[in-house]
Protein backbone atom coordinates (compact mmCIF):
# COMPACT_ATOMS: atom_id res chain seq x y z
CA UNK A 1 0.00 0.00 0.00
CA UNK A 2 2.60 2.46 0.61
CA UNK A 3 3.48 2.23 -3.66
CA UNK A 4 0.24 3.73 -4.58
CA UNK A 5 0.43 6.36 -2.64
CA UNK A 6 3.85 7.01 -4.97
CA UNK A 7 2.62 6.18 -7.72
CA UNK A 8 0.00 8.47 -7.32
CA UNK A 9 3.12 11.42 -6.57
CA UNK A 10 4.58 10.48 -9.90
CA UNK A 11 1.36 10.70 -11.88
CA UNK A 12 0.70 13.78 -10.30
CA UNK A 13 4.39 15.41 -10.92
CA UNK A 14 3.94 13.88 -14.20
CA UNK A 15 1.08 15.66 -15.06
CA UNK A 16 2.69 19.01 -13.77
CA UNK A 17 5.72 18.41 -16.85
CA UNK A 18 3.15 18.08 -18.90
CA UNK A 19 1.22 21.32 -18.17
CA UNK A 20 4.26 23.74 -18.12
CA UNK A 21 5.07 21.98 -21.73
CA UNK A 22 2.02 23.30 -22.83
CA UNK A 23 0.97 19.93 -23.80
CA UNK A 24 -3.04 20.29 -22.54
CA UNK A 25 -4.38 16.96 -24.11
CA UNK A 26 -1.70 15.73 -22.67
CA UNK A 27 -2.36 16.87 -19.43
CA UNK A 28 -6.17 16.26 -19.89
CA UNK A 29 -5.40 12.16 -20.66
CA UNK A 30 -2.61 12.52 -18.15
CA UNK A 31 -5.51 13.55 -15.50
CA UNK A 32 -7.94 11.14 -16.81
CA UNK A 33 -5.59 8.30 -16.39
CA UNK A 34 -4.94 9.94 -12.67
CA UNK A 35 -8.41 9.81 -11.82
CA UNK A 36 -8.65 6.94 -13.30
CA UNK A 37 -5.68 5.38 -11.22
CA UNK A 38 -7.01 6.74 -8.35
CA UNK A 39 -10.44 5.58 -8.81
CA UNK A 40 -8.98 2.04 -9.40
CA UNK A 41 -6.89 2.17 -6.14
CA UNK A 42 -9.96 3.78 -4.50
CA UNK A 43 -12.29 0.20 -5.35
CA UNK A 44 -8.86 -1.55 -4.40
CA UNK A 45 -8.59 -0.04 -1.00
CA UNK A 46 -12.63 -0.68 -0.52
CA UNK A 47 -12.08 -4.08 -1.52
CA UNK A 48 -8.98 -4.53 0.96
CA UNK A 49 -11.48 -2.97 3.28
CA UNK A 50 -14.51 -5.24 2.69
CA UNK A 51 -12.13 -8.38 2.62
CA UNK A 52 -10.60 -6.75 5.89
CA UNK A 53 -13.71 -6.84 7.61
CA UNK A 54 -15.22 -10.04 6.60
CA UNK A 55 -11.44 -11.34 8.24
CA UNK A 56 -12.92 -9.49 11.09
CA UNK A 57 -16.29 -11.05 11.17
CA UNK A 58 -14.64 -14.35 10.54
CA UNK A 59 -12.32 -14.24 13.46
CA UNK A 60 -14.87 -12.71 15.51
CA UNK A 61 -17.22 -15.34 14.86
CA UNK A 62 -14.50 -17.96 15.56
CA UNK A 63 -13.50 -16.14 18.72
CA UNK A 64 -17.08 -16.30 19.55
CA UNK A 65 -17.18 -20.28 19.05
CA UNK A 66 -14.16 -20.59 20.74
CA UNK A 67 -15.71 -19.03 24.02
CA UNK A 68 -18.95 -20.65 23.55
CA UNK A 69 -17.10 -23.80 23.52
CA UNK A 70 -15.32 -22.89 26.47
CA UNK A 71 -17.87 -21.73 28.45
CA UNK A 72 -19.76 -25.20 27.36
CA UNK A 73 -16.28 -26.92 28.52
CA UNK A 74 -16.24 -24.97 32.10
CA UNK A 75 -19.76 -25.99 32.78
CA UNK A 76 -19.70 -29.34 32.17
CA UNK A 77 -16.62 -29.12 34.61
CA UNK A 78 -18.57 -27.16 37.13
CA UNK A 79 -21.63 -29.76 36.78
CA UNK A 80 -19.36 -32.81 37.09
CA UNK A 81 -17.49 -30.93 40.56
CA UNK A 82 -21.08 -30.17 41.53
CA UNK A 83 -22.50 -33.73 40.51
CA UNK A 84 -18.72 -35.06 42.69
CA UNK A 85 -19.66 -32.88 45.95
CA UNK A 86 -23.18 -33.80 45.69
CA UNK A 87 -22.09 -37.47 45.88
CA UNK A 88 -20.05 -36.70 48.65
CA UNK A 89 -22.42 -34.77 50.78
CA UNK A 90 -25.25 -38.04 50.16
CA UNK A 91 -21.94 -40.67 50.90
CA UNK A 92 -21.12 -38.13 54.42
CA UNK A 93 -24.77 -37.91 55.35
CA UNK A 94 -25.70 -41.57 55.09
CA UNK A 95 -22.08 -41.87 57.04
CA UNK A 96 -23.41 -39.60 59.58
CA UNK A 97 -26.92 -41.13 59.74
CA UNK A 98 -25.41 -44.80 60.40
CA UNK A 99 -23.53 -43.17 62.96
CA UNK A 100 -26.22 -42.13 64.67
CA UNK A 101 -28.36 -45.16 64.20
CA UNK A 102 -25.34 -46.83 66.07
CA UNK A 103 -25.30 -44.48 68.89
CA UNK A 104 -29.22 -44.12 69.07
CA UNK A 105 -28.92 -47.84 69.14
CA UNK A 106 -26.44 -47.87 71.59
CA UNK A 107 -28.12 -45.48 74.26
CA UNK A 108 -31.46 -47.79 73.91
CA UNK A 109 -29.52 -50.74 74.39
CA UNK A 110 -28.16 -49.01 78.07
CA UNK A 111 -31.46 -47.70 78.87
CA UNK A 112 -33.17 -50.90 78.13
CA UNK A 113 -30.25 -52.83 80.60
CA UNK A 114 -30.73 -49.50 82.79
CA UNK A 115 -34.86 -50.64 82.50
CA UNK A 116 -34.42 -54.20 83.17
CA UNK A 117 -31.91 -53.74 86.42
CA UNK A 118 -33.99 -51.60 87.34
CA UNK A 119 -37.55 -53.62 87.39
CA UNK A 120 -35.40 -56.49 88.97
CA UNK A 121 -34.50 -54.47 91.53
CA UNK A 122 -38.04 -53.12 92.20
CA UNK A 123 -39.03 -56.55 91.90
CA UNK A 124 -36.36 -57.74 94.52
CA UNK A 125 -37.72 -54.86 96.17
CA UNK A 126 -41.34 -56.06 95.93
CA UNK A 127 -40.80 -59.86 96.87
CA UNK A 128 -38.57 -58.14 100.27
CA UNK A 129 -41.94 -56.20 100.57
CA UNK A 130 -44.53 -58.96 100.27
CA UNK A 131 -42.11 -61.12 102.53
CA UNK A 132 -41.89 -58.64 104.91
CA UNK A 133 -45.83 -57.97 104.96
CA UNK A 134 -46.64 -61.85 104.81
CA UNK A 135 -44.32 -61.98 108.42
CA UNK A 136 -46.54 -59.19 109.48
CA UNK A 137 -49.80 -60.94 108.68
CA UNK A 138 -48.32 -63.98 109.68
CA UNK A 139 -47.69 -62.46 112.76
CA UNK A 140 -50.78 -60.49 113.19
CA UNK A 141 -53.03 -63.31 112.52
CA UNK A 142 -50.32 -65.77 115.27
CA UNK A 143 -51.07 -63.15 117.74
CA UNK A 144 -54.79 -63.23 116.95
CA UNK A 145 -54.69 -66.63 117.78
CA UNK A 146 -52.44 -66.09 120.58
CA UNK A 147 -54.95 -63.58 121.83
CA UNK A 148 -58.04 -65.70 121.50
CA UNK A 149 -56.27 -68.74 122.87
CA UNK A 150 -55.14 -66.24 125.85
CA UNK A 151 -58.65 -65.24 125.84
CA UNK A 152 -59.98 -69.06 125.88
CA UNK A 153 -57.85 -69.84 128.90
CA UNK A 154 -58.91 -67.17 130.75
CA UNK A 155 -62.96 -67.94 129.85
CA UNK A 156 -61.90 -71.50 130.75
CA UNK A 157 -59.58 -70.69 133.94
CA UNK A 158 -62.74 -68.55 135.20
CA UNK A 159 -65.46 -71.03 134.36
CA UNK A 160 -63.32 -73.87 136.41
CA UNK A 161 -62.62 -71.53 139.19
CA UNK A 162 -65.75 -70.12 139.38
CA UNK A 163 -68.01 -71.33 142.48
CA UNK A 164 -70.87 -73.05 141.21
Amino acid sequence: MAAVPEDIIKEIEKGRKEVSAGEEKTVDFGFYLLLDRIGSIKSDLQKQISDLQQQMMEVKEDLRQEIKQEVNGLRQEIKQEVNGLHQEMKQENNSLRQEMKQEINGVRQEIKQEIDTLRQELKDDIRHIDGKLNNVIWAAIGTFFAVLVGAAGIVVAIYYTAPK
